[in-house]
């Protein structure tokens, strides 16, 4: 079986996220916009009676921030799945995660909450081959995955709940804040991503190998 090559959804994947950190300064910039909207908005007119610009461009941006969020994820667990395999059959390592549980495990309640972080430790460690590397930006990056998820869905709460002004105006600030947090989990992602693929380019050569190769030893996950 012909392994897929790593470095080409690598770049892709540093794309995306690239992208990701513009669009998400827009919407910080949107939410601002938002929050002045609805601040300024006179006592006497109801917010549930009106739509402001502010709204359109906040709706406009979260649409294109909702698109960006699935193209990204599935390219980040594609990334992820590819990277697990190639390496469990050109390193010459013994791993822990198969290609397959390396992603299911960001499906699987509780577990979510440290598998996922230990499956790109893993990539991180066996990446670097022999060479040791500090893997703190890893815990940087699964720290603020599970902060921003936390806040995205209080932010998403918080406007459910909003029925005035000066709601909405709290709900602007939650989005601000999350969208703050995100731009940062971005940046540490494409950092630990650019190194990943840096250190995998560097001790990793790609080749044609037989399928059993490539399928690596049995693991003990279920």
């Amino acid at each position: 079986m012909e392994l897929k090559p790593h470095a080409k959804l690598t770049r892709t994947l540093r794309f995306l996220l690239k992208f990701t950190i513009v669009v998400t300064a827009v919407a910080v910039l949107a939410g601002v916009y938002d929050y002045f909207s609805y601040s300024s908005l006179p006592p006497d007119v109801d917010a549930n009676e009106v739509i402001l610009p502010s709204d359109a461009v906040v709706g406009i941006v979260g649409l294109v921030q909702f698109i960006l969020a699935i193209v990204t994820g599935i390219t980040f667990l594609r990334w992820i799945y590819r990277g697990n395999k190639n390496l469990r059959a050109l390193s010459g390592e013994s791993m822990v995660f198969t290609p397959g549980w390396s992603v299911g495990w960001f499906f699987i309640p509780i577990a979510v909450l440290w598998k996922p972080y230990q499956v790109m430790k893993e990539i991180w460690n066996v990446s670097h081959g022999r060479v040791p590397a500090d893997h703190a930006i890893v815990k940087w990056w699964w720290a603020l995955w599970l902060i921003s998820n936390f806040l995205g869905r209080l932010a998403s709460k918080v406007v459910m709940r909003a029925n005035d002004a000066n709601g909405y105006t709290v709900s602007a600030i939650t989005f601000i804040i999350s969208d703050g947090l995100d731009i940062v989990l971005n940046v540490v992602a494409l950092t630990m991503v650019t190194r990943i693929g840096e250190a995998y380019s560097k001790n990793i050569v790609e080749q044609a190998v037989p399928a059993y190769v490539a399928q690596g030893a049995p693991s003990a996950e279920p």
